[in-house]
Formats: C-alpha cells, sequence, structure tokens
C-alpha cells in the first residue's frame, strides 16, 4: 500500500506541475526519484527490519526510473526513431536490475528483470521489421519455457503472472496466424498440450488458461460450422466421455506399472 501510494503520489505531483517544470526539473523529478527508489530499496535489503518494504520498493523504482530515461531522451536528444530510445532505456534497466539481482538473489529483481528483457527483445524484434504476432509468439513461448527452468527453484514464486502474460500472447499469436487456414487444428492442440504441462508443472494459471483457451476455440469451431447441427454437440460429449475413460486407465497403467516400478 505505501509503494501505491508513494507512486500515485509522485504521478500527480509531477502531473500538476509538468508545464511549469524547466528540462532539468523534469529530469530530476522523474530519473531521480526512481534512482532514489531504487537506491532505498538496495539499502532496505541490507536490513533485517526493512525486508518487506523492499518489493514495493523495488517495483516503484523499476517502474519510475524507465520513465525518467525516456523523458531525458524527449528533452535532451534529437532522434526521431523511438526504437532506439526504448532499446537504450530497456538495455539501461535490464543491466542494473541484473546487477543487483546477481548479489542479492531478489525473486523481485528477477521478475523486473525478465519484464526489461522482454521488452528489450520486443523492440528490437520490432525494429527488424518482424511481424507482430510472429513477436508475441516467440516471446509468449519462451517465457512460458523460462518459467518452467524456474519450477524448480526458490524463484518459481513469480511464475503465476508470467504463466499467465506468457501462455495467453502464445496462444492468442498461434490463433491469429492459423484462423481459417487447414492447420487451424494446430491450436486446439496446442491448448490441449498446455493443458498436460500444466499437471506437469502443477500450474493452475497454466491450467486455467489452457482450459479457457480449448472452450472458447470449440465455441468458436461450433459457431464457424455447426451452428445449427444437434450433432455437435453429441460428438464433444463422447469425446469427453472417451478422454475421461482414457485418463482413468493411464492414471491405473501409471500406479501398477510405473509409479511401483524400481
Amino acid at each position: 500500500l505505501g509503494g501505491i501510494f508513494i507512486f500515485a503520489g509522485l504521478c500527480i505531483f509531477i502531473a500538476l506541475n509538468w508545464d511549469s517544470m524547466n528540462t532539468a526539473g523534469r529530469i530530476i523529478i522523474t530519473l531521480g526519484s526512481g534512482i532514489a527508489l531504487f537506491i532505498m530499496a538496495v539499502v532496505a535489503s541490507f536490513d533485517a527490519r526493512y525486508q518487506r518494504v523492499k518489493a514495493p520498493l523495488f517495483l516503484v523504482a523499476a517502474a519510475i526510473q524507465p520513465i525518467g530515461i525516456m523523458v531525458a531522451f524527449d528533452e535532451l536528444s534529437r532522434g526521431d526513431d523511438w526504437h532506439y530510445a526504448s532499446l537504450v532505456t530497456a538495455a539501461l534497466m535490464l543491466f542494473q536490475q541484473l546487477s543487483v539481482f546477481w548479489k542479492k538473489r531478489e525473486s523481485t529483481l528477477l521478475f523486473t528483470s525478465l519484464l526489461f528483457t522482454l521488452w528489450f527483445l520486443a523492440v528490437w524484434f520490432d525494429l527488424l521489421g518482424m511481424d507482430e504476432k510472429l513477436i508475441a509468439l516467440v516471446l509468449g513461448g519462451s517465457t512460458v519455457g523460462f518459467c518452467v527452468g524456474l519450477e524448480g527453484t526458490r524463484f518459481r514464486g513469480i511464475n503465476p503472472f508470467w504463466y499467465l502474460l506468457g501462455s495467453v500472447s502464445f496462444l492468442t499469436a498461434l490463433f491469429e496466424m492459423v484462423e481459417h487456414s487447414v492447420i487451424e487444428i494446430v491450436f486446439l492442440a496446442m491448448a490441449c498440450g498446455g493443458v498436460f504441462l500444466s499437471t506437469w508443472v502443477r500450474s493452475r494459471t497454466l491450467l486455467f488458461v489452457s482450459t479457457v483457451a480449448i472452450l472458447a476455440y470449440i465455441s468458436y469451431f461450433t459457431a464457424e460450422h455447426f451452428q445449427d447441427s444437434l450433432g455437435w454437440p453429441l460428438v464433444l460429449i463422447l469425446l469427453g466421455l472417451v478422454f475421461i475413460a482414457l485418463s482413468a486407465i493411464a492414471i491405473r497403467i501409471n500406479k501398477r506399472y510405473i509409479s511401483g516400478a524400481d
């Protein structure tokens, strides 16, 4: 709550006084505030009494500092391509966050490091002229893969948010790429794969997104091809019963021949 009020107060103060500030004032109030909060967070991380304060301070600093860097570019530079300013901002923030993470091993810093990594890659791919849907597909899939790699570590607490963002990005981009094509069924296959992956990594977030994707695709497919057919719901029910029966058989085989095997 303290971090939220600090962030809100700074935003309102900046908005009310922006037009009356000169270049130095605008940079100091944005970038300076962000750096000050980051220093406070680093200091708090060394003191056991302020362990609960460091996370909101790190997050607020990570939100304000990029704004300050972009303000400095806007005030001092003469270029008109936003890609380069955005790339430099993301790179500077990533270097800062990773440097302190390497020393402190804070989950919050890993969270923000991943954020600035995705920011940098998204802008870089866009600068290279890559299609937006392909960017979302690659970054979304990479994010989910990174979270799977974190499952065996103490940093797995950041996974739910990134599972949500990564899986939604990946599945949305995939659907837009294969919609109305001969390989449209690939989307359903990947959504079903997400359900299996969620059971392996024990992620309710991934299970929720994958389940919603499956239901959304079935609804879309029904509206496109079987809107007035009474047989299609019966086929879906029959397929569901078959999957439930196969699942029961698989669980029995696992218990008898796999889990209990030497």
